[in-house]
Formats: structure tokens, sequence, C-alpha cells
């Protein structure tokens, strides 16, 4: 390693960690998200599926959020 950076590299690998566990926190965020979503649809879909077309369950559940 370059004796010019070697004081750098702990605290780079330190905000790297830090960085991952919050990028790791929001990706489950999402999927969690993205989950209770498709729970939505398909609830409304057993409602509602006689009726109305998964695109408009769709557009309709895009007005909730």
């Amino acid at each position: 390693m370059n004796s010019l950076h070697s004081d750098r590299a702990p605290t780079s690998f330190t905000m790297l960690e830090e960085d991952f566990f919050l990028l790791q926190a929001k990706a489950e965020d999402i999927l969690l998200d993205t989950v209770g979503l498709g729970q939505k649809m398909q609830e409304a879909f057993e409602r509602h599926g006689d009726t109305l077309s998964s695109a408009v369950l769709w557009k309709a559940l895009q007005h909730e959020r």
C-alpha cells in the first residue's frame, strides 16, 4: 500500500462498511414495500378480480401511495 494513503485506509474501510449497512437496511425496506404492495394487489384482485383488470387495480393502488 502506498504510504501516502495508509492513514486513510482504515477510515475508508469504516465508511464503506457503514455505507454497506445503510444500503442493506434500505434494500430490506424496499423489499418489504414490494412484498407489501404485492399482497395489497393480491387482496384487491381477490375482492374485485371478477370486475376489474389487473391494470386498473395497479393504477388504483398507485394512487393510494
